[in-house]
């Protein structure tokens, strides 16, 4: 069956409430337990990134996901400083876990080529109970680290970030980088820059695959360099055919929604978003 957005929202996204203010309400009630997620989502780890509401302190922040109706999140430093105490993260995790959210990741962070602040970043990482870290890098810092990585149980994830972007523009150079270091370190594919690059995002997924461990989900107006953001599913990225791959594939990553536009009310667009991918998961069957 070919899938198109009329069909999507007519069938089971309509259900979810695809609506800007539908999911607000029925996903609150319904809870965002982790089996949930899974058949909302086909199995996909799909969550939000904190910057998303980067507008909000922490606690409305935290409330917010829960209302979206998913569990997990990806933490940005607007939210925490890389500079918080160990103590301070361990009050965090648990305000976290205490609402059935999980921390999957922390980003972006942007290394310096300094261990000490490397060893600090990956610190934070870990003491949120997080698996990956998100990280933006140059070719320099690589051997560092690669050499740092290897003391902790964590991911690393390069982030690109498109064409103006001086250190890695596209998630194949990222890949192209990294494939013969520690395997711990991989790939953040943010797919509104990626498209920026006019590059397919189903054949980056399939060169990348064995090093996939985050991606930063989105939509665009337009292909243009600097095009604006959308919610997904209302702009021009092949959204369908990227998530049929990622469940073709049996992706184990995370998904992170990141909407970057509205900051000072992105709520509708955020549910709106989520609503879509639910939508188009649950009818690809």
């Amino acid at each position: 069956m070919t899938l198109s957005r009329r069909s999507i929202l007519k069938s089971a996204a309509l259900a979810a409430g695809c609506s800007a203010f539908r999911p607000l309400m029925s996903f609150a009630q319904s809870g965002a337990s982790s089996a949930a997620d899974d058949k909302q989502f086909h199995g996909l780890r799909v969550g939000v990134c904190s910057y998303s509401l980067r507008s909000f302190p922490l606690a409305d922040t935290l409330q917010d996901i829960k209302r979206l109706g998913v569990r997990y999140l990806s933490l940005k430093e607007v939210h925490l400083p890389l500079t918080s105490t160990p103590e301070q993260r361990k009050q965090v995790r648990q305000q976290v876990e205490d609402l059935g959210l999980s921390i999957t990741s922390c980003g972006v962070i942007y290394l310096k080529n300094d261990e000490a602040q490397m060893r600090q970043a990956m610190d934070y990482v870990r003491d949120l109970g997080a698996s990956v870290a998100v990280v933006g890098v140059n070719h320099d810092m690589l051997p560092l680290l690669d050499k740092v990585i290897r003391d902790y149980q964590l991911k690393t994830a390069i982030h690109n970030h498109g064409p103006h972007d001086k250190l890695f523009p596209s998630p194949l150079e990222v890949y192209d980088a990294i494939k013969s270091l520690d395997k711990r370190i991989g790939v953040c594919m943010d797919i509104g820059h990626t498209f920026r690059m006019h590059e397919d995002l189903v054949d980056d997924v399939k060169k990348t695959f064995d090093r996939l461990y985050s991606m930063h989900f989105k939509d665009l107006e337009s292909d243009h360099v600097d095009a604006k953001g959308v919610p997904v599913g209302t702009g021009v990225l092949p959204i369908i055919p990227l998530l049929k791959e990622l469940v073709r594939s049996g992706y184990s990553g995370e998904v992170q929604l990141e909407y970057e536009v509205e900051p000072k009310d992105p709520m509708p667009g955020m549910a709106e978003s989520l609503g879509f991918m639910r939508g188009a998961l649950q009818s690809i069957g």
